[in-house]
């Protein structure tokens, strides 16, 4: 089962990926039928339509993301991920505003793979 809209999600991806490009020790895979990105290996975001699931957000970051923009938990089928906080993004435009997050959870990552 897919959680992403190749064709809906393509302005996020694209987005996405002109955010993340530059970014050292990158790379991205599909998983769960959606564009994920991991940081040497280690995941640090998952798209999915109408939105990104940041999977390595510290706990202070986490509660600030809660409280300025819509958010749930990843949900893979019956299964729920809850210490991953999934952020909607009706536009990517507005993605700009989730790039901190973004980046904090890849910079727990990176951390996370050299430990």
């Amino acid at each position: 089962m897919s959680y992403f809209d190749a064709e809906a999600g393509a302005d996020l991806r694209e987005t996405f990926d002109h955010v993340v490009a530059g970014w050292p020790d990158v790379s991205s895979k599909t998983m769960f039928g959606c564009p994920s990105y991991q940081a040497e290996g280690t995941l640090f975001a998952v798209l999915v339509t109408g939105g990104v699931a940041l999977t390595r957000l510290p706990a202070d970051e986490r509660a600030t993301v809660e409280r300025e923009f819509e958010t749930g938990p990843f949900q893979a089928g019956d299964r729920t991920v809850t210490k991953w906080v999934q952020v909607a993004v009706d536009d990517p435009e507005t993605l700009d505003a989730l790039v901190p997050y973004v980046r904090a959870s890849y910079e727990t990552a990176l951390a996370e793979g050299s430990a």
